[in-house]
Order: C-alpha cells, then sequence, then structure tokens
C-alpha cells in the first residue's frame, strides 16, 4: 500500500513536469532567436498590399538649354500698284520684276517681287505673282495649277496639300512637291500658295533648285517663308493697275 502511494505520487510528479516543460517549448518557439518577435515599430513598416505615397522633397530638374539662333530681324515691302505688303528676312534679297511670264503651273501671270536667301552657291527664293486674268474659283484655278505642274515637270511628285489656309483673311490653298533630277540624286523642291482676292488670283512660289539629299538650304529656310507668306497683306487693284 505504502510502495502505490509513492508510485502515483512519482505520476503526479512526471505530469507536471511534462506541463511544465511543453509549456516552455511553446513559448520557446514563438520567441526562438532564429524568428525574433516583431515589435510595433516593426509591425508599422510593414508592406502592405496598398501603395504608399512617397513623402519626400521635391526634386527640381533642370534640363539643358535648347540650341537657340538669333532673332530673325523683317523688313517690309510694299508694293502699292499690286497692293502687296510682306514681310521679308532683313538677310534676303530683294528684286522687283514685273515681268509677263508663264509660269510652271501653266498660267501666264505677272512676276511682282522675287526674294532670294543668303548663300551665293545654294540659296532659295521666294516669289510673288499676280495673274491679270479673273476668276473667283480657287478650287479650279488650283487644280488647273497642279496639271499643269504635273506637265511642266517629267517627275514631279506631289508631297502635301492644304485647303484650309488663309492669306490676308482670303482662303487659300497651297501645295509642296518634289522633282527628283535626271541624275537621280539631286532634287527640286517647291511649296505654292494660291489665294483670289476680289476676282484676282495671287501666287506665292517658294522653291529650291538642283538641291542634293546632304543639302538642308530649302528646308532652313522653309520656316522663313512660310511667315512671310503670313505676313501678307493684300489689298484690292484695280484692273488697270493689275495690266501693267
Amino acid at each position: 500500500m505504502k510502495n502505490t502511494k509513492i508510485a502515483f505520487s512519482i505520476l503526479i510528479v512526471v505530469i507536471l513536469v511534462l506541463g511544465i516543460f511543453s509549456a516552455g517549448c511553446t513559448t520557446g518557439t514563438a520567441n526562438s532567436p532564429g524568428s525574433p518577435a516583431e515589435t510595433p515599430a516593426q509591425a508599422q513598416n510593414t508592406p502592405t498590399s496598398s501603395p504608399v505615397t512617397a513623402t519626400s522633397a521635391a526634386v527640381t530638374t533642370t534640363l539643358p538649354a535648347a540650341a537657340t539662333t538669333a532673332a530673325v530681324q523683317y523688313t517690309t515691302y510694299t508694293n502699292s500698284q499690286y497692293g502687296i505688303t510682306l514681310s521679308y528676312p532683313s538677310d534676303w534679297e530683294m528684286q522687283e520684276s514685273g515681268q509677263l511670264a508663264v509660269r510652271d503651273y501653266g498660267r501666264n501671270t505677272i512676276n511682282v517681287v522675287n526674294f532670294f536667301s543668303p548663300g551665293n552657291d545654294s540659296y532659295v527664293t521666294l516669289s510673288v505673282d499676280v495673274d491679270p486674268s479673273t476668276t473667283t474659283d480657287l478650287g479650279k484655278y488650283y487644280n488647273l495649277a497642279v496639271v499643269a505642274l504635273q506637265d511642266y515637270y517629267s517627275h514631279w511628285v506631289m508631297t502635301k496639300h492644304d485647303a484650309q489656309l488663309e492669306v490676308s483673311g482670303n482662303l487659300a490653298y497651297s501645295i509642296d512637291y518634289q522633282v527628283p533630277l535626271d541624275d537621280n540624286i539631286n532634287s527640286g523642291y517647291g511649296h505654292q500658295v494660291y489665294t483670289i482676292v476680289q476676282g484676282t488670283p495671287y501666287i506665292f512660289s517658294y522653291e529650291g533648285a538642283n538641291i542634293s539629299p546632304t543639302n538642308d538650304v530649302y528646308a532652313a529656310h522653309l520656316g522663313e517663308a512660310e511667315d512671310m507668306i503670313r505676313s501678307v497683306s493684300i489689298s484690292p487693284v484695280t484692273s488697270t493697275l493689275k495690266s501693267r
């Protein structure tokens, strides 16, 4: 009987020791050296699935300044006989003509004035013509000019056209073209603008002849030529003034 009580007491002690040891193992797993306990500060820094907006100070980036050229200085040209006023770059040469001749667009027009860009070996021209004939149909006039250009140049290619321009507040049509030369290397280029003011056709032709692929003279002055045409002011003239 005494031995039974001793065995029972030993069993109870073993059970208590096992319980304490089990509790200790569980606690050690939650806070084992390989898995440090998460502190409140660490919990706040735990990444979440929601995007986080950066709150760092704004950074100002300075971009390199674009290359600039000297501002173009313009001179005003006025021809009261044909009612034309326009601005042209001061370094361009101006030559009045007044000659009546058949142009590449098929019309017998008065070449009022020509402007030549700087350059001796390579340059471009802007010509202003007035047609002494009378018409009010700009669309028909333009279409006939396009057909004449195709007939005049053997390798003529239209590259662009625009039927929504204005010159001096009047509807205008433009056409851009290229004329590959027989050597299949150089080309001629043109940009023509047509408008009619009170029955009188006005034609503005920007042209470069025999331009090599490496020569950018036409493209370099195209913007100036377009500015010249945009600056045009046309006042109505009588038929007596037109037929010089």
